[in-house]
C-alpha cells in the first residue's frame, strides 16, 4: 500500500518536471530563433550599408561612423551568442593528429 502511494507520488512529480522541461526547452527554441532571425537582419544591413559605402566616407563621419561601429558590435555579440556546431575537425586539430 505504502510502496503504490509512493509510485504515485513519483508519478505525478516525474510527468510534471517532463512538461516543465518540454515547455522550457520549447520557450528557449523560439527565442533562439528570434535572436538569429534578429542576426540575420543586422548582417544583411551591415552587408547592404558596406555596398552604399564603397569609398568609407560615410564611415569615416563622425554620426554615421558610430552607427556602423555600434552595428558591427551588435553582429559579433550576435554571433558569438550561439555556439556553432561542426563536427568535422578543424585544421588546427588535424596538424596536432598528425
Amino acid at each position: 500500500m505504502v510502496f503504490e502511494i509512493l509510485c504515485a507520488i513519483l508519478g505525478i512529480i516525474l510527468i510534471f518536471l517532463i512538461m516543465l522541461i518540454y515547455y522550457s526547452l520549447k520557450r528557449i527554441t523560439t527565442y533562439e530563433e528570434i535572436i538569429l532571425q534578429i542576426n540575420d537582419k543586422i548582417e544583411y544591413v551591415n552587408a547592404q550599408l558596406k555596398l552604399i559605402d564603397e569609398k568609407g566616407t560615410f564611415e569615416a563621419d563622425d554620426e554615421v561612423g558610430f552607427f556602423f561601429q555600434e552595428l558591427k558590435e551588435v553582429g559579433k555579440i550576435l554571433d558569438n551568442l550561439f555556439e556553432e556546431v561542426d563536427d568535422a575537425p578543424t585544421k588546427k586539430e588535424e596538424k596536432e593528429e598528425e
